[in-house]
């Protein structure tokens, strides 16, 4: 592997970059040469939207991190060099993928052969041998000349369906969403979010789905046990004193596909990394607020977000569900609109096919109610909005029609 096609074809394309991040080590580079890739890797890090790398930016970026003024030039100069290097980042990334599973698959090999443990070995190769094709990405999918028939069977299936709890909201989604789709659920503090979030989430486990939970703003132990009592059906008090039965009970109902990830805050590239660990089908984020996009902008910071959500749940073909705040707007209203999304009433509903809002008024909270408001709903068009009830000490909501 010649590290300067590496450094100039994973500037010249972040799609590059992305399909050899995980598979470049710091033994393959030199030392200069690992700098110059720890600033490529937080230069795509810091805008999810950019598509290459700015070579006098980079420059700057890498000549700050070298404590000596002598040696600053030389980075530099080794930035622009590989930024004006002509490399193929489609055969650059295709020729270091296929050297990285020859080398595996002899180390593989080997360990086999002397009776060692592979299963590492046996993890690398399978995921080198699984790596995309460069380009392939799914917003290049072309259609042309589908019959209805085709159309209808192959997008719109409703085997396909994730559902979504309660089921008054499912039922204004025409029935679930589909892998791919980007759900935003918002509202004030203290409205229910989470507790709508662990609806959503048994609804998703009882489907048999696996759900990769990313918090950063509860204790993660406290949804844990928000999750164990709403698939339980038992209160935190009975789940304490009766642990052994709450088991018993959540396991058959999918908790076991429930993976629980603590991140404070968390950055796009560690979230993509368990995103491609676990494979699941549902990915919630909650909230969006907190993830690290390097960006003091707060609006900015939640549009990136946002647009980093939306590229998941399409390249991982999974439904994503994110989790953000309601401005001052919507204190003590029943009924949300897009206008009341916090600081980001345009960038955020642009990334989203649903936006959820919650509210309630005086007299819904005195009944135990919500307000479910649909203000963005591309999956059905059905922009509605409904009470449900609510069951605190459960972490439920039920549906009211």
């Amino acid at each position: 592997m010649r590290e300067q096609h590496v450094l100039s074809s994973t500037m010249a394309s972040r799609d590059a970059f992305m399909r050899v991040a995980d598979h470049v080590e710091r033994s393959d580079l030199s030392e200069q040469g690992w700098l110059i890739w720890e600033g490529i890797s937080d230069y795509y890090d810091t805008d999810p939207l950019v598509s290459r790398v700015d070579a006098e930016l980079l420059a700057e970026a890498v000549a700050r991190r070298v404590p000596a003024d002598k040696h600053k030039d030389m980075f530099r100069e080794l930035v622009r060099n590989a930024a004006e290097f002509e490399a193929s980042p489609e055969n650059v990334v295709a020729d270091l993928l296929e050297t990285k599973r020859q080398r595996v698959g002899h180390e593989l090999a080997s360990a086999l052969l002397a009776g060692d443990s592979a299963g590492e070995l046996f993890d690398q190769y399978d995921k080198l041998l699984s790596a995309e094709d460069f380009g392939n990405g799914e917003d290049e999918e072309q259609r042309r000349g589908l019959s209805v028939r085709e159309l209808v069977q192959e997008g719109f299936d409703r085997s396909g369906l994730v559902q979504v709890l309660p089921e008054s909201l499912n039922r204004r989604l025409d029935g679930g969403l589909r892998p791919g789709h980007h759900l935003v659920l918002f509202a004030r503090p203290e409205m229910g979010k989470t507790m709508m979030t662990i609806e959503m989430m048994a609804g998703f486990l009882l489907q048999g789905l696996t759900v990769l939970y990313i918090g950063n703003e509860d204790p993660i132990d406290d949804v844990n046990m928000r999750v164990i009592n709403r698939l339980s059906g038992m209160t935190k008090a009975e789940v304490m004193s009766e642990p052994d039965k709450a088991d018993e009970v959540i396991r058959p109902k999918g908790y076991d596909n429930l993976i629980l990830a603590s991140l404070a805050p968390g950055t796009a590239r560690e979230i993509t990394s368990l995103i491609e660990a676990y494979e699941p089908h549902v990915l919630v984020l909650d909230q969006l607020r907190n993830i690290n996009m390097h960006d003091d902008n707060r609006v900015l910071q939640l549009e990136k977000a946002a647009t980093q959500a939306r590229q998941w749940a399409k390249r991982y073909s999974c439904v994503v569900v994110s989790v953000t705040q309601a401005g001052d707007s919507a204190s003590g209203k029943a009924i949300l609109d897009l206008g009341d999304v916090d600081y980001s009433n345009t960038g955020i509903p642009s990334q989203a096919d649903v936006m959820v809002g919650l509210g309630a008024s005086d007299q819904n909270k005195m009944r135990g109610e919500v307000v479910i408001s649909l203000p963005k709903n591309k999956v059905s068009g059905r922009h509605e909005h409904f009470a449900v009830l609510s069951e605190p000490h459960l972490s439920k909501f039920v549906s009211l029609d």
